[in-house]
């Protein structure tokens, strides 16, 4: 019998393994999706939520791992999970959290001064805070993490339409406002210009 590292067991395996009583095969689950989960709840609630959100989701993940599909790619179960929390915390918080800045939007322009920059990064995430939760969780999950439309609709339990009209209304939001304010100007696939 030859051993194989966690690094390089499948998810399958690992969930499997978590299954039958091995609770530490759950931690190579967690290290290699808490990047993109954080980064994720990041940029809907900033800095100071998303480590307490993550946990949280990935302990409801590890309490309901039985209900995982094993067919089914980890990632987008568990997103599914943070952005259900993430929903839970804007109800019960009733109040919008400060974005952090969104680091794959690059807001310079050639030759900007540091403070040109700073500006439209504040900008940027003041305009991203004005979008409802729900819109500020679409665009994060297209735009921050590049998911598809069809991972974006499993991952949210929406029908694939509504996904696509609801990231169409989310960027006409934030056309609207950028080109009310004069600020900036921001394409169909959501980049400022």
């Amino acid at each position: 019998m030859t051993l194989v590292s966690p690094a390089e067991k499948t998810e399958e395996q690992l969930v499997q393994e978590v299954l039958q009583g091995r609770k530490n095969s759950f931690a190579p689950l967690m290290q290699g999706n808490w990047p993109k989960v954080h980064s994720v709840v990041r940029r809907i609630f900033g800095e100071e939520h998303a480590d307490d959100i993550c946990q949280e989701a990935f302990l409801r993940a590890f309490h309901k791992l039985e209900q995982f599909d094993c067919s089914r790619p980890f990632f987008p179960w568990v997103m599914k999970i943070a952005t259900n929390l993430c929903s839970e915390q804007a109800r019960r918080g009733g109040k919008l959290f400060s974005l952090q800045s969104l680091d794959d939007l690059s807001l310079e322009t050639p030759g900007p001064g540091p403070g040109e920059v700073v500006f439209s990064q504040w900008l940027w995430n003041e305009f991203l805070g004005s979008l409802p939760v729900a819109y500020r969780v679409l665009f994060a999950l297209r735009h921050g993490l590049g998911l598809s439309y069809e991972e974006m609709a499993w991952i949210l339990d929406e029908p694939l339409g509504t996904v696509k009209t609801s990231l169409f209304r989310a960027r006409e939001m934030l056309r609207r406002r950028c080109t009310r304010d004069g600020a900036l100007v921001v394409n169909e696939k959501g980049e400022s210009s």
